[in-house]
């Protein structure tokens, strides 16, 4: 047969691990920055390994750069992390030979977040002094991720369903106990059983008390259902119908596309989030964006002005009022600001009767038309019969500027850019994970996941952009200390 002959793997080789990572390979760079970093922040991680006595710890800089690694390569999961530090060959080079359990990995990873929020920040730092972002303009978008709960969420009658049956089962090993106990001649075996039975009545009162706070949470929140494995998280409506997650928000910027802004929140929605994307940006970057960009989601005016006040160009298409509506029907109502009313397509007059009224964090005038009665139109205006009513924004001069600049050449070119910026750093990172879902409980813990799905994904953009050799010298040149 004409084949390619096999070498014998009884064969002794002298190699080493180092020998076997291509000089390009991107474990390398990751290697430099985490060791770099490390070095430079020595305090940053846990305080493990500073005794003399005891078992020696595992270095922070093999845990954190398994775990960037891990993300880097879909590896979320602790336990699947330490089978790669058994068979995978970069990790073995990347640990230096060190295999930690997955209970290690789970605890270095839940104890560190503030570190590892940092390692983020300085990368960010890295990319802005090596010139690979500019941030003159940030694009921002939210994507919902489910929580690390079940799908069903818990409500105050169902919780007080499982207290009474935990009740239950509680009344029956109690006099089960009683019975065991009564028993003069008590063998090996049925010792076992009596401990094996105070055990599970021990995790049943632990179930109810547990549960008995979570009712007492929905009770102090007024709120009506909550997750039970993770009390944090909120119900939200997703493609595959309704979960218990998180609203996750990113920034990206516009020039390579790097995550500039990530962090959590538990709003169901992004109609608040504009003004805090941009603060959160400040806060990460130290990048005050030129220009925010966004979809219609984020669309308050309120958030849109005030950024505009504070110098930051607003790119964010508004969402349709009632009043746009009936214009889009042809029903234009004009203002007379000299006289302070407007004026119907019948000529009849809307009259200010209310002034400074506050709903939704807007403050508006309301002004109503007393002269319906009659009208040839009024069932496509109106259905009140009180007459046609219009709500007049306070700032509203400032609005019709904004919507007038929506329509320029330079806001749409950016509007239709959005998508191409901002989506496709979600759509690596889902595809990256195969299923976009969290393994740890709690916001303060889902967030610190998100920061690794985050530098992963920025990792990869950066080998897309520059050659490998090239990073890893300007990586061990970089000053890695925190700020």
């Amino acid at each position: 047969m004409h084949y390619k002959d096999h070498q014998d793997r009884h064969q002794l080789m002298m190699l080493s691990y180092d020998s076997m990572i291509s000089q390009d390979n991107p474990v390398r760079l990751l290697d430099v920055m985490c060791r770099n970093f490390i070095e430079s922040n020595p305090d940053l991680f846990s305080k493990k390994g500073k005794k003399e006595k005891g078992r020696k710890a595992y270095p922070p800089v093999s845990l954190l750069s398994l775990l960037v690694y891990g993300y880097f390569n879909g590896i979320s999961t602790s336990r699947k992390l330490e089978k790669e530090s058994h068979r995978n060959i970069e990790v073995i080079w990347l640990m230096e030979g060190l295999q930690p359990d997955h209970w290690t990995i789970s605890d270095f990873r839940k104890e560190n977040g503030e570190g590892i929020k940092s390692f983020l920040k300085t990368f960010r730092r890295f990319l802005k002094d090596r010139s690979y972002v500019s941030g003159e303009r940030i694009v921002f978008d939210g994507s919902k991720v489910k929580a690390y709960a079940s799908k069903e969420m818990l409500t105050k009658s169902g919780i007080l369903k499982k207290v009474e049956n935990i009740e239950k089962t509680l009344s029956e090993y109690l006099k089960t106990m009683g019975q065991m106990d009564a028993l003069e001649d008590k063998d090996e075996k049925l010792n076992k059983e009596i401990e094996e039975l105070r055990l599970n009545i021990d995790r049943k009162e632990a179930e109810k008390k547990r549960l008995i706070g979570i009712g007492e949470k929905l009770d102090q929140e007024g709120l009506k259902r909550i997750a039970a494995n993770d009390p944090e998280a909120v119900l939200l409506k997703g493609r595959n119908g309704k979960f218990a997650g998180y609203n996750f928000q990113i920034g990206v910027e516009a020039q390579n596309h790097f995550i500039m802004t990530d962090y959590l929140t538990t709003e169901v929605n992004d109609r608040k989030q504009l003004g805090e994307c941009v603060k959160e940006t400040v806060f990460q970057t130290g990048i005050k964006p030129k220009e925010a960009v966004a979809d219609r989601g984020y669309g308050n005016f309120r958030d849109i002005l005030f950024l505009q006040d504070q110098g930051v160009e607003c790119f964010v298409p508004i969402q349709k009022t009632e009043n746009d509506r009936k214009e889009e029907e042809g029903l234009i109502f004009t203002y007379d600001e000299s006289a302070d009313r407007y004026t119907c397509p019948q000529g009849k007059f809307l009259t200010l009767m209310a002034r400074n009224i506050n709903a939704k964090g807007s403050v508006y005038n309301k002004y109503r038309c007393r002269d319906c009665e009659g009208c040839p139109i009024r069932s496509q205006c109106t259905t009140s019969k009180y007459g046609r009513a219009i709500k007049r924004n306070i700032e509203q001069k400032k609005i019709d500027v904004y919507k007038e600049k929506l329509k320029m050449e330079r806001a749409v070119e950016a509007m239709k850019e959005r998508k191409n910026t901002v989506e496709h750093p979600f759509g690596t990172i889902k595809a990256l994970m195969g299923k976009f879902e969290l393994v740890l409980c709690g916001k303060d813990k889902a967030i610190i996941e998100l920061d690794l799905y985050t530098l992963a994904y920025n990792l990869k953009r950066l080998g897309n952009i520059q050659a490998p050799k090239v990073l890893i010298n300007e990586a061990r040149k970089y000053n890695w200390k925190a700020a």
